[in-house]
């Protein structure tokens, strides 16, 4: 099966990391772990049909109860990060257009450095810009 095309929802994204750290029990037999990874079990429960048909996640043979990423879910995994990284390297170009208009220093690389964390979008990177030092811009 090819990876799948479409995007991962948050709650797969982040189920599919954790998954791929290590092997997880099924949520019926320990919802502790899906709380402690800030999980919500009802979510996974209802999400677990379709990562396991597409061949994401799969039970472990001669584990029952026990889910853990495929290969498949491996490279869709690799796949959505790469695009996020993707995307946040050409907000960080398009950012370096607005930086190279003249904007305060202090203001543009406090905001370079929001970007490139990935914590603010290009928009609110912008706007902290054109409120120059005197704002403090988004949170």
């Amino acid at each position: 099966m090819l990876v799948p095309s479409g995007q991962l929802s948050p709650l797969q994204h982040h189920l599919l990391q954790e998954l791929d750290l290590c092997d997880l029990p099924v949520p019926e037999a320990a919802p502790e772990s899906y709380a402690a990874r800030d999980l919500d079990t009802d979510e996974v429960r209802a999400a677990l049909p379709t990562l396991l048909w597409s061949g994401l996640v799969e039970e472990r043979t001669g584990d029952r109860g026990v889910l853990g990423l495929t290969p498949l879910g491996a490279a869709a995994l690799g796949a959505a990060e790469c695009d996020e990284l993707t995307a946040r390297l050409g907000a960080v170009a398009s950012f370096a257009d607005t930086v190279s208009r003249g904007a305060p220093s202090r203001a543009a690389g406090h905001a370079l450095k929001r970007l490139a964390e990935g914590s603010w979008t290009l928009e609110q990177a912008e706007s902290h810009v054109r409120e120059g030092e005197a704002g403090s811009g988004p949170s």
